[in-house]
C-alpha cells in the first residue's frame, strides 16, 4: 500500500509540475475558483480523470491542454504493465490471477489501441491535433480577444472579449489591451446596454485579483468610491446608527464612467 500510495503522489505531483510547465501557472482558470484550495481540488479531479478515464474534454487549454492529454494518455498505457508488475512483486502469496489479468490487460490496450485509430480515421482532419498538438490557455484566449467574433455570450468582438474575462485574471491578455478596450467601450456599453453588460459581469473587475493597471483611471475612482463608501455603511450598521446603504453595494457595478 505504501509503495501504491508513493506512487500515485509522485504521479500527482509531476502533472502538476507539467501543467505548470505548459500553462506558466498550475493554479485552476475560472474566475473565482483560482485560489489555491480550489486549484489543487481541481488538480486532483484532472489527475484522477487522466487514470481513470482520459476524457477528451480534458484536452481543453487549461485543463490539460493537448500535449499533456496525449502525453498522459500515452504514459498511462505504457506504465501499466509496470503498475502491474509491481502488483505481482508485493503479492508474496501468489494470490493474484497473474494470467487473468494479463490477458485483461492486453486485451483492454489492444481496444483501447483500436478506439484511438478509429477515432482519429473518423474524426474531422482539422481537429486531429486539438488531441496532441500544444496549445496554451492564454494563447487561446489572446485568439479569442483579437480574432473570435462570436461566444456564448453572443456575437461580436465586445462579447467575445467580455466572455475573456470571465477567466482568471492570469490568463488575461496584457493590461494594456484590456484597459484599452474598457476605456474606448464602457460608455457606449452603458447607452446601448448589450446582453452581457450585467451587474454581474461589471462586478467581476472589481475582484481584488485583478490588476489596478488593467483598469481606466475613471473606472479606477469610481470602484474605490464604491468601496469607501461600502466601508462607511458597515462602520455606521456596527455602531447601530440604522444608517441606509445608499446603493454602496452597487456603486463599483452600477457605474458611469467618461473615458478620459
Amino acid at each position: 500500500a505504501t509503495a501504491v500510495a508513493l506512487w500515485l503522489v509522485a504521479e500527482w505531483t509531476a502533472l502538476l509540475m507539467l501543467r505548470y510547465a505548459v500553462e506558466g501557472s498550475w493554479r485552476f482558470n475560472i474566475h473565482g475558483l483560482d485560489a489555491t484550495v480550489q486549484s489543487l481540488l481541481a488538480h486532483l479531479i484532472f489527475y484522477l480523470g487522466s487514470i481513470a478515464a482520459p476524457f477528451p474534454v480534458f484536452r481543453f487549454p487549461g485543463y490539460l491542454g493537448p500535449s499533456l492529454y496525449c502525453a498522459s494518455v500515452t504514459y498511462q498505457t505504457i506504465a501499466s504493465p509496470f503498475m502491474l508488475l509491481l502488483a505481482f512483486c508485493l503479492d508474496g502469496g501468489s494470490r493474484l490471477p497473474r494470467t487473468g489479468l494479463w490477458a485483461v490487460l492486453g486485451g483492454t490496450t489492444g481496444l483501447l489501441l483500436l478506439g484511438a485509430a478509429l477515432m482519429g480515421s473518423y474524426m474531422v482532419p482539422e481537429y486531429r491535433e486539438t488531441f496532441y498538438k500544444h496549445k496554451s490557455l492564454k494563447a487561446l484566449l489572446q485568439w479569442a480577444w483579437t480574432e473570435r467574433k462570436r461566444c456564448g455570450l453572443g456575437e461580436g468582438t465586445d462579447a467575445s472579449r467580455a466572455d475573456v474575462l470571465a477567466y482568471a485574471t492570469w490568463v488575461w491578455p496584457p493590461s494594456d489591451q484590456v484597459r484599452a478596450w474598457l476605456e474606448e467601450g464602457w460608455a457606449k456599453w452603458e447607452k446601448e446596454e448589450p446582453d452581457w453588460f450585467t451587474d454581474k459581469w461589471k462586478a467581476r473587475l472589481r475582484h481584488p485579483g485583478v490588476p489596478r493597471e488593467a483598469l481606466p483611471p475613471a473606472l479606477k475612482r469610481t470602484f474605490d468610491a464604491g468601496e469607501v463608501a461600502k466601508e462607511r455603511f458597515r462602520r455606521a450598521s456596527s455602531l447601530g446608527l440604522g444608517l441606509t446603504p445608499l446603493g454602496a453595494e452597487n456603486l463599483g457595478s452600477k457605474v458611469k464612467v467618461t473615458p478620459e
